[in-house]
């Protein structure tokens, strides 16, 4: 603790904060934002932030599949330029990947089961999402986010009981 010169003993100083509620019994729990979203200043959906953002998203997707259509084409006519049984032995490319891309996992049932749960669970926010930004679930009902997450959730098991089977 730094103590001026001035003094000859440490100065101790109180801070307070106090906070008064006021009950208000003409408020409705369903409209009690409405005061701070009314006095927000234009809360407009950005449309250029969201237009910008896909076609960035399309241009680097766009580049990568040039870039992997280049490389598969290169290899392809390499593959095709093969004449001799000596210089088939000899593996480049993206035959080097075969044996690790068809290979069988080695724990086929439990990636089958986080598969279809992963599926579920996806598939669950999507539509609760949806179902939100729609104006579905009011904030003015308590509970019905969590209630449509936990009944999707059950609806959607067996879907995910097709995916963990097919998969």
């Amino acid at each position: 603790m730094i103590v001026p010169k001035e003094l000859k003993e440490p100065l101790t100083i109180t801070y307070t904060y106090s906070v008064k509620f006021i009950d208000d019994p003409f408020t409705k729990w369903s409209s009690r934002w409405d005061y701070l979203l009314e006095s927000m200043p234009s809360a407009n959906i950005q449309w250029f932030s969201i237009l910008n953002s896909l076609v960035i998203v399309l241009f680097l997707s766009g580049m990568v599949a040039m870039i992997l259509l280049r490389t598969l084409h290169k290899d392809i006519a390499r593959y095709n330029q093969i004449d001799s049984g000596e210089d088939a032995q000899e593996e480049f490319g993206w035959k080097l990947v075969h044996g690790d891309i068809f290979r069988p996992p080695r724990k086929g049932m439990l990636l089958s089961v986080f598969v279809g749960s992963g599926v579920q669970v996806f598939i669950m926010t999507l539509i609760t999402l949806i179902f939100a930004c729609l104006g579905f679930l009011s904030p003015a009902n308590r509970g019905a986010l969590m209630t449509c997450a936990l009944v999707l959730y059950v609806c959607l098991g067996t879907p995910a009981g097709y995916v963990s089977s097919r998969s």
